[in-house]
């Protein structure tokens, strides 16, 4: 850069200074190397007990003495100074006095924060061992009694309840006191008084300390109740007015509640049609006891390309490409058409030149049309037209040209629940044996409860679902079967970065009338990167024997279960890899009735494995994070085997979680 700096001025004077300056460049830039060498840098001159830097010692331990109400983990924590991990072999943290210095400030008012304000941290001393090369920090701490709030006293509450207001509250009886949680505790409170329409709500706290008892009253002025006076929508250019106005949950003449607020900046949210949604009061009037609401938002671009890519073991690599309008003449409706393709490259997922076979292995068309309101309803509403070829199950390819309509509701922030019916023509051609054709239509419906924090990469939350399917009957049609299935998953952060996460997942599928099986295409098939690891992929369950050998038919009763314990690699952490350890099992049965207590036994010899037996396997994984969701990379060992299947693990490459 400094070159480059000097070439740039050459270029723009006379031809003789350029000459000059191209002969004297190297010398210019000598100087300033040597000039930047030998300036000090500013933390070798704050630090004048370690001003060369590679003399600074390396941290090996920091210890806390008189500590009890925080512990050892918690303090060190809070410090940017930090001793070794166990795995921190190449890049070991130096003591830096600046850093220390802060940190231990850092904790004094981390104490005084919490109710004690007499304690005091101090540096006790930095112990050097006999390498000299490593020290030890030891920080004294004295804590003594902290102040704890004797008694919350309310005053004048009005039409917010004693019990509300305990419950609102983080400073209760016996807690330490802390002066910024009170403000955080008079806004919580204030919220309440919001949501009844008391806008111009006013709490009075007083404070009285005696000894190391804190005594806290808060008076409150609840004001009148304001009611919504005229409610002004800006920012829209695409959007007609009045389709934003169907997204509002409130109205001119409600009384003002803030959770509604909230409700409408969701819902504004929700339709995907902007990027900015707030709502903001003002012209408060006391006297005539109403409020102005303005609603201000900033709209995305109605029409879309989008291409993606993307890898896995159940279809291989996935292209994908779609065109859309999300906001058809200012709508709010959509339309979109949307391609995929899926293909492997090796054959039976075996990597290597010799497997080398590229093969379209699963596409589909889709055509699809979206509104947010069917008619007066709330109730999201969807149209999709597809063809599908599906040949991800070895000896058998699924055509399927439909049409499905959806609907989708809301019933609270966690719990929503979508209603289908579908009409689908299917083609089934088998290697072995003529193919068939026939005609299902299916009603369905799907409710769940989602508290993930990140759908992509949950680290706490949990997920669950339950679904039916009911086909034929009076809905016609050439199959008659319904299916119930369920899934319950469960994230739980241990420590910091490590999380354990569990999945089962349970289905049963049934024929009736005049159907003699369940279309395969709808029983339940196991094995592979996104159930059973360590096995091929759709392997396990039912087999028939057909003209090319023993296939997989698929069975009518399905329990999958995973365990995984997700954790941080230390010293990868920075290049965003993580890694896993996994406990898989799973199978599918022909009927509940084929399923017995035997088949569940952790460990058979291969001569005893039976096609009944769950399956179990364990293996590790790697992740790579991205802004999308993890690239994952697993290698799964089976346990249970039976004879003359391959033993030995299977690697599993795909993109997101398992589960």
């Amino acid at each position: 850069n400094f070159m480059a700096f000097f070439d740039t001025d050459a270029s723009d004077a006379c031809a003789g200074s350029a000459r000059r300056w191209h002969s004297n460049r190297w010398y210019l830039a000598l100087a300033m190397v040597l000039l930047l060498q030998f300036t000090p840098r500013l933390s070798s001159a704050q630090d004048p007990e370690f001003s060369d830097r590679s003399k600074q010692p390396f941290v090996n331990k920091i210890l806390f003495v008189g500590n009890s109400h925080f512990s050892d983990d918690e303090l060190r924590s809070r410090m940017r100074t930090k001793q070794p991990r166990f795995f921190s072999v190449f890049n070991r943290p130096r003591l830096r006095m600046d850093f220390l210095r802060r940190d231990i400030a850092a904790l004094e008012a981390l104490y005084k924060a919490n109710g004690f304000l007499d304690a005091s941290v101090t540096l006790g001393e930095i112990r050097q061992l006999e390498d000299e090369a490593f020290v030890d920090i030891i920080i004294d701490i004295v804590e003594k009694e902290p102040r704890r709030v004797e008694r919350v006293k309310f005053y004048n509450p009005g039409p917010v309840s004693l019990d509300e207001l305990e419950d609102a509250l983080r400073l209760k009886p016996g807690v330490p006191f802390n002066p910024s949680l009170l403000d955080a505790d008079v806004y919580s409170l204030k919220r309440l008084y919001f949501d009844l329409g008391h806008v111009g709500v006013k709490v009075q706290d007083s404070v009285l300390i005696e000894g190391r008892s804190v005594y806290i009253d808060l008076t409150f002025d609840a004001g009148p109740v304001v009611t919504i006076r005229d409610i002004e929508i800006r920012g829209n250019v695409l959007t007609k007015t009045r389709e934003i106005e169907r997204e509002l949950a409130i109205e001119p003449g409600d009384v003002f509640r803030l959770s509604k607020l909230g409700e409408t900046q969701a819902n504004l949210y929700e339709t995907g049609l902007f990027t900015v949604a707030e709502l903001t009061f003002r012209n408060l009037d006391t006297e005539a006891k109403t409020v102005d609401i303005v609603v201000r938002v900033r709209e995305r671009k109605s029409g879309y390309i989008e291409f993606g890519f993307g890898v896995g073991n159940v279809v291989g690599s996935r292209v994908s490409g779609e065109w859309g309008d999300r906001n058809i003449f200012g709508s709010g409706r959509g339309l979109s058409f949307g391609v995929e393709y899926s293909f492997s490259l090796f054959d039976n997922d075996q990597f290597g030149i010799e497997n080398w076979n590229p093969r379209i292995r699963y596409y589909r068309y889709d055509g699809r049309y979206s509104q947010r309101h069917f008619f007066w309803s709330k109730l999201f509403f969807g149209l999709n037209a597809f063809y599908e070829r599906d040949g991800t199950i070895e000896n058998l390819v699924v055509k399927t040209l439909g049409i499905t309509a959806s609907g989708r509701r809301r019933l609270s922030r966690n719990i929503e629940t979508i209603v289908s019916l579908s009409d689908e023509r299917i083609t089934r051609e088998f290697t072995a044996s003529p193919s068939t054709k026939s005609n299902s239509r299916i009603f369905g419906d799907l409710i769940s409860h989602d508290t993930r924090d990140f759908i992509l990469d949950p680290k706490s939350g949990g997920y669950r679902d339950i679904r039916v399917q009911l086909a034929g009957g009076v809905l016609g049609g050439d199959n008659d079967f319904y299916t119930l299935d369920g899934t319950f998953q469960r994230y739980v952060p241990v420590t910091s970065g490590l999380v354990f996460a569990a999945r089962a997942r349970w289905g049963y599928a049934q024929r009736y009338g005049n159907s003699p099986v369940v279309p395969v295409e709808n029983r339940y098939f196991t094995g592979g990167g996104n159930s059973v690891r360590g096995f091929n992929e759709n392997s396990l369950g039912p087999t028939a024997v057909t003209a090319t050998g023993v296939e997989v038919i698929g069975g009518r009763a399905l329990l999958l279960t995973n365990f995984e314990l997700r954790f941080p690699i230390p010293w990868l952490i920075k290049w965003r890899f993580t890694g896993a350890t996994f406990f898989d099992g799973g199978n599918s049965w022909e009927s509940v009735k084929a399923i017995s207590l035997r088949d569940f036994r952790l460990y058979s010899d291969e001569a005893e494995t039976r096609q009944e037996d769950y399956r179990y396997s364990i293996g590790f994984g790697v992740r790579y994070n991205t802004p999308v969701g993890p690239i994952r990379f697993d290698y799964g060992i089976p346990i249970k085997q039976e004879v003359g299947v391959d033993s030995s693990g299977r690697f599993h490459f795909s993109l997101g979680q398992i589960f």
